[in-house]
Parts: structure tokens; C-alpha cells; sequence
């Protein structure tokens, strides 16, 4: 079994963890080619992303709780079973509207990984500790958004969008059977009373009512809308508005991607010299640096790959200075509820990039404008909810 102090046990939440990037960002690059597959048109195709993102908001609510009463272990164990059975159903579908369903289920099983890990660093580690592990986990799960578009991209050319649901069913399978060989149960206090509709509400009242949890889960939910608003326009703006083949699409989003791994590293590495508040708050300004120079650019009709890739690398360094701080500083002050901390933490992230997503989606116009747009905003609104909520409770 995996030793809590051991970099197996890091590299393997990292690979949980890295499901969710994984998941999404292999297929990106077959969304306008499914556009002509499945002979419907770009938002349609679109809510394959969009309804991914529900049902992990969805699976982030329902883990939480439910591993608090019957543990860790069996939940993921259950969750990438339904992963992977998913991820088949997705390869094998024949209309959009399975894909669409199929994904679905797929993020509700996906999210058993990410929610659950979180919660295994809480069982496991303090405050300042939980964030450096969670800070190399992301640097392990960054991996992940850096070669899956690349590998998407040379399996959709050599097989087609369908080899890439079969590569992600095989990383599940393989993820399961460590998880029911190698992970021993961390939660050594069960809550029988956990899954009480009583309990859940007074739950979700006291995480509410919590100023700094309310703030810290903000700004990660923020700026994780702006990623997927990335997520959601980037193949259509690199593919379709500066004319890039399918084949470069996985590099030109890699390189984007490697500033979130660039920045998980110096997160994990400075985080116990310089401490969680001044990363965060550095990750916050950089995040507004590059929104906004994003959606200037745009706005001034800079069609240049360059005007896309600096500022994304720019935003993808802050967010990986924010998310971990922010989950660790959401999380640690509520040891006995972690699973429900986290996840409310990931119902408000992925509900508001859901709608963001499907905002992207509506309103893409042929131009870079409405993807740019979004990334400011949602690092304008990070922003207000650190300086309006966290920093006064700081300081």
C-alpha cells in the first residue's frame, strides 16, 4: 500500500487528478471535424464539453458527502468503474445526443479522482503541508493538459475522434486497479450522520457562512471559468479563425498548458519559504495581467497566435499559483467535513464554467473576441472575490 510521506503516493493522486484535464483535452481537437461527423453545428457539439462540465459539478457535490459516511476508497473504487464504462459508451456512440449523454456520465465517474484526492491530502496533512502536496500534485496532473492534445491530436489524424475515448477507458482501467491494489482508506472517522439531509444543509451552511471559504472558493471557481472558456474556444479559434492544421493544435495548446506546470512546480517548490498568502496573491495580479491583455488584443482584432499563446501561458502560470492555495486554505479549516469542503468547492467551479462554456459557445462570431473576453472577465471577478473576501480575512 502507498505510504502517505512517498512520491508514489503524490504521483498517483496527481494521476487522479489529472483525469479531469485528460478527459477534456484529448478530444479538442476533433470538435470541429465532429461538427461534419455528426452533421450538427458548433454549439451542439459544444454541450459535449458543457454537459461534461455539469455532471462533474453534479459528481464533485454527491463524493463529497458520501465518502465522509462510507470512506475514500470505495467511492473512487465505484467512480472510475462508471468512468470507464462511460468512456466506452462515448467511443462507440453513433449521434451527437449519446456523446453528449455519455460525457455526462463519464465526468460524474471522472470526478470521483480530483474531489476525493483533495480529500485524502485533508485526512492526511495541516494547512501549509496540504498545499505543497497539493502543488505537486498539480505538477504531476499537469502533465496531463500539456501531451493529451498532442496524443489527441495524432490519434484523431491516424483513427479518428473515436480512439480517443478508447486511450482515456484504458487510463481509467489502469487508474482503478492501482486504486484497489494500492490506496488504503484515509477517512478514520466516518460520519454516520453524514448523508442526512439535516446534516448536508447545516454543512453547507457552515461552509457558507465562512467569509474565507467563501472567498477562497471564488477565486478558484473564477479562474477556472476562465480556463474553460480556453477550453471551450480554443479549438475553433486556433483551428478555425488563424487557419492552424489539427496536427499543430496539441502543440500550440501544450504550450499554453506548460505555464500551469511551470507554475505548479514554483508553487510546490516556494510555497513553505514564501507561505500560501503571497502566492495566492501573486497568482491573483498575474491572472488579471493576462485576461485582460487577452481580451485587449482581441478586442483591438490582433488575429496573431501570439496574442493568444502569451497571454494564456501568462494566465495558466496564475492559476497554477492560486488553485492549491485556495483549496488548502478552503479546506483545512474543516477537518471533519473535507469531503463536502471540497466538494462544494468543485459544484461552484464547474457550474460556473458550464455557464461560461456555454456563453463561449453562443457567442463565438468568427473571431477570438468572445473566448478573450471571458478569460478577462472571469480574472476581473477573481480577482474582486480575493480582494473583497480573502484579504481582509487575512490581513
Amino acid at each position: 500500500m502507498l505510504r502517505p510521506d512517498s512520491f508514489a503516493l503524490i504521483a498517483a493522486l496527481g494521476a487522479l487528478a489529472a483525469l479531469a484535464p485528460l478527459s477534456n483535452d484529448i478530444y479538442l481537437v476533433s470538435l470541429p471535424s465532429m461538427t461534419e461527423a455528426f452533421a450538427a453545428g458548433v454549439g451542439r457539439v459544444q454541450l459535449t464539453l458543457t454537459a461534461f462540465v455539469a455532471g462533474f459539478a453534479i459528481g464533485q457535490y454527491a463524493y463529497g458527502p458520501l465518502s465522509d459516511r462510507f470512506g475514500r476508497r470505495p467511492l473512487m473504487l465505484a467512480g472510475l468503474a462508471l468512468y470507464v464504462a462511460a468512456s466506452v459508451a462515448a467511443a462507440i456512440a453513433a449521434t451527437v445526443e449519446v456523446l453528449i449523454a455519455a460525457r455526462f456520465v463519464q465526468a460524474i465517474g471522472m470526478s470521483s479522482g480530483p474531489v476525493l484526492g483533495r480529500a485524502v491530502v485533508r485526512d492526511l496533512y495541516d494547512r501549509e503541508s496540504a498545499a505543497r502536496l497539493l502543488s505537486y500534485m498539480a505538477v504531476v496532473a499537469g502533465f496531463a493538459p500539456v501531451v493529451a492534445p498532442i496524443i489527441g491530436s495524432q490519434l484523431h489524424v491516424a483513427f479518428g475522434w473515436r480512439a480517443n475515448f478508447i486511450f482515456v477507458a484504458l487510463y481509467g482501467a489502469v487508474a482503478l486497479a492501482v486504486v484497489a491494489w494500492q490506496f488504503d482508506e484515509t477517512n478514520r472517522r466516518l460520519d454516520p450522520e453524514a448523508l442526512r439531509l439535516r446534516r448536508m444543509a447545516g454543512n453547507i451552511g457552515t461552509l457558507l457562512s465562512s467569509r474565507l471559504y467563501l472567498g477562497y472558493a471564488l477565486t478558484a471557481s473564477c479562474v477556472g471559468s476562465g480556463l474553460f472558456a480556453f477550453i471551450s474556444g480554443s479549438p475553433f479559434v486556433f483551428l478555425q479563425v488563424l487557419g492552424f492544421a489539427a496536427a499543430d493544435f496539441g502543440y500550440l495548446f501544450a504550450f499554453c498548458m506548460c505555464g500551469y506546470l511551470v507554475g505548479s512546480w514554483i508553487s510546490g517548490r516556494f510555497v513553505l519559504r514564501l507561505g500560501m498568502d503571497r502566492l495566492l496573491r501573486l497568482g491573483v495580479v498575474l491572472a488579471l495581467a493576462g485576461g485582460l491583455s487577452m481580451a485587449g488584443l482581441a478586442a483591438l482584432h490582433l488575429n496573431h497566435v501570439a496574442a493568444i499563446l502569451g497571454p494564456m501561458f501568462v494566465f495558466m502560470f496564475a492559476f497554477a499559483l492560486i488553485l492549491p492555495q485556495a483549496m488548502a486554505g478552503a479546506l483545512t479549516p474543516f477537518p471533519q467535513i473535507a469531503g463536502s469542503a471540497s466538494s462544494l468547492i468543485g459544484l461552484c467551479q464547474y457550474g460556473l464554467s458550464a455557464i461560461v462554456g456555454t456563453a463561449v459557445a453562443a457567442l463565438f462570431d468568427g473571431s477570438a473576441l468572445p473566448m478573450a473576453a471571458a478569460i478577462g472577465v472571469m480574472a476581473v471577478l477573481a480577482a474582486l472575490a480575493y480582494a473583497a473576501l480573502v484579504r481582509p480575512a487575512r490581513t
